[in-house]
């Protein structure tokens, strides 16, 4: 009697515990019989939103999407973001973080977040009853249950989010559970690569002698604003700056201390303004300030603030100097219910030629003058 022998002439062996050979077609149809019932418009709004995740240019971007366009998205009340955040990184790489309030948090201990899930954190519905309530989305009134999310980066928590719901219609089964947690690995996977992406940009947006934003940042800012207002249906203004007669001051003090003049005057415009404002440094002697919320009104009186405290201001090099200079301010506000526009970049570069026709404005004036410049009515 032959002995039973494999392919390669040696005998098979069994190998206990392994699952039953299975041929490839009924591996196949195996395949093909296994369904999930899953809801489909959670199904069908999570596959849109991940496009939208995956296309947020930046960190801030992610944050606006993430706290602003997920609750409208899902049909939620509002998001609430937390973010491990120990060596205050975070806090220096999100520009503007205020507007969200306490819908956006950063945390220097990962125990507060940690509390908030079982030993191996995971998607958790709660409601009114659970103590955690009293802990998330405390800004809000009338939620009556929250979905929580935990962000892990190779199983350490680097964020929580957290979803708030006036009432049960999110129905969650073990389908939509295994969906909201693979929405989870996105968010966390997305978030990595935002705040990698700003830190590399953050090497080349930033001016290196003032250490404010720079051309191209600024580009990337305005662009942004602008495009917030437009949702918000708020306006928002740009003042462009000049140091007046710069050339002349270098002339007589020499370069080094005409940087050291560029620098004092970022410092003390920055300190004059509010935490949601931005600034950049365009040119040698030429700064933009960036205002959301701002209407023409309020930009005008943060302008000519701003010219004064120049004006008034004794710079102090150390050296038994003390220089005094002024600057010319040219500024353009948007509005968009009076200026409705289409074209955001065309509208970015309008905004800063009427500004820095404005600032020429301002400088044949003899400098020292803030200017106002209006867009054009005919803008689509």
């Amino acid at each position: 009697m032959a002995d039973d022998k494999g392919q390669n002439g040696f005998e098979d062996e069994e190998i206990q515990g392994a699952p039953p050979v299975v041929s490839r077609a009924e591996l196949r149809e195996k395949r093909l019989s296994e369904t999930v019932t899953l809801n489909r418009y959670l199904y069908l709004q999570t596959q849109q939103f991940e496009h939208m995740l995956f296309n947020a240019p930046d960190l801030q971007s992610l944050l606006e999407v993430l706290l602003v366009s997920m609750p409208r998205h899902y049909s939620l009340r509002v998001a609430e973001l937390w973010l491990y955040d120990p060596e205050e990184v975070l806090a220096g790489l999100i520009v503007g973080g205020q507007r969200y309030g306490r819908h956006l948090q950063l945390q220097q201990d990962a125990y507060v977040m940690q509390e908030l899930y079982d030993l191996d954190p995971d998607i958790v519905v709660i409601d009114a009853t659970d103590s955690r309530m009293f802990e998330v989305l405390k800004s809000e009134h009338g939620i009556d249950y929250a979905l929580l999310m935990p962000l892990l980066d190779a199983g350490r928590m680097i964020g929580s989010l957290h979803l708030g719901l006036q009432d049960d219609s999110l129905v969650i089964g073990e389908a939509e559970e295994d969906l909201l947690a693979h929405l989870a690995i996105m968010v966390s996977a997305c978030f990595k690569m935002a705040v990698t992406r700003q830190q590399v940009s953050q090497i080349t947006l930033l001016d290196p002698l003032t250490q404010i934003s720079n051309l191209r940042g600024f580009e990337k800012d305005i662009a942004r604003e602008i495009s917030r207002a437009r949702r918000a249906d708020q306006p928002v203004t740009v003042l462009i700056l000049e140091i007046d007669e710069y050339d002349d001051l270098q002339d007589s003090y020499g370069e080094r201390r005409g940087h050291f003049v560029l620098k004092k005057v970022a410092e003390r415009i920055s300190s004059d303004m509010r935490a949601t404002d931005m600034m950049a440094r365009l040119s040698r002697q030429k700064f933009a300030v960036l205002i959301p919320g701002s209407g023409e009104m309020l930009g005008q009186d943060i302008a000519e603030r701003m010219r004064r405290d120049i004006e008034d201001f004794a710079i102090d090099d150390g050296r038994g100097a003390v220089l005094q200079v002024t600057v010319s301010i040219g500024l353009v506000t948007w509005e968009p219910h009076s200026y409705p526009a289409v074209d955001m970049p065309q509208l970015a570069r309008q905004m800063e030629t009427v500004g820095n026709k404005a600032l020429e404005s301002a400088q044949s004036k003899g400098g020292n003058h803030v200017v106002h410049g209006r867009l054009s009515t005919l803008m689509v």
